[in-house]
């Protein structure tokens, strides 16, 4: 079963850009953001209708979830974090 780390560098090699640190999971999917993504939250730049990114814990195959069709799942995901800091992520 991929650790959060690993479903982080996954979607980072995929799309090639970094992911942030912190994101959400379960026993089956790891939710990950691009750090870009993060970065314009906070600054208040929303972007609506867009997805959410996840690897699958057993395959490491990536998905997009559209947010309403999965929005109950990811609130039951646990919080998770990155264990160490990974170049370029």
């Amino acid at each position: 079963m991929l650790t959060f780390d690993e479903a982080r560098e996954i979607a980072a090699a995929h799309y090639g850009v970094p992911f942030a640190r912190e994101g959400v999971q379960d026993d089956g999917a790891c939710l990950v953001t691009p750090q870009h993504v993060v970065d314009d939250e906070r600054r208040g730049l929303v972007t609506v209708g867009g997805c959410w990114i996840v690897v699958d814990r057993e395959t490491g195959e990536i998905d997009e979830w559209p947010h309403l069709d999965h929005l109950h799942r990811v609130q039951r995901m646990r919080p998770a974090s990155a264990a160490r800091r990974s170049p370029g992520l």
